[in-house]
């Protein structure tokens, strides 16, 4: 198993996984953000910072993967039968 991590990720796996790590970050922030401004109002920053940085990071994943299978979907999947009819 190669341990050189300085690489781009190659295989669509590896893709993946960095799309969803992207996602989960990127839904964080926002999340924590949002914890902080709702904490500021009502109280008990810790549960809110919780709460609405787990939500950010769960969209986040879920966001992540949708946009790994959208843009690195396999070319050609379609069927051929549904284009029409044969050119005769």
């Amino acid at each position: 198993m190669s341990t050189d991590f300085s690489r781009h990720a190659r295989t669509s796996l590896d893709r993946e996984y960095a799309y969803m790590a992207y996602g989960m970050i990127c839904g964080a922030v926002p999340g924590i953000v949002a914890g902080f401004v709702v904490a500021a109002f009502v109280g008990h920053a810790a549960m809110w910072l919780s709460v609405f940085g787990g939500i950010g990071i769960v969209l986040g994943l879920v966001t992540g993967i949708l946009l790994h299978r959208r843009w690195h979907a396999p070319a050609g999947t379609e069927d051929p039968r549904e284009r029409g009819a044969a050119p005769e």
